[in-house]
C-alpha cells in the first residue's frame, strides 16, 4: 500500500506541489464503489542543468 512518506521518497528528485492523504467515497463502475483511502500527489520535475542553459 502506498503512503505519503513512500511517495515523498520515490519522488524526492521532484518538487512536490501538493500531497494529501484522505478518505473519500469513490464510484468507479459496478462493484467498485464505497469508502477508499486515497493519496493526491502533484509534483513538478526539476529542471536539469542542460535545459536551464538553453
Amino acid at each position: 500500500m502506498y503512503t505519503a512518506a513512500l511517495l515523498k521518497e520515490c519522488f524526492a528528485d521532484m518538487t512536490i506541489l501538493h500531497l494529501r492523504e484522505h478518505d473519500d467515497e469513490i464510484a468507479e463502475g459496478m462493484g467498485h464503489h464505497g469508502m477508499s483511502a486515497l493519496i493526491d500527489l502533484v509534483a513538478r520535475k526539476s529542471a536539469t542543468p542542460e535545459l536551464a542553459t538553453r
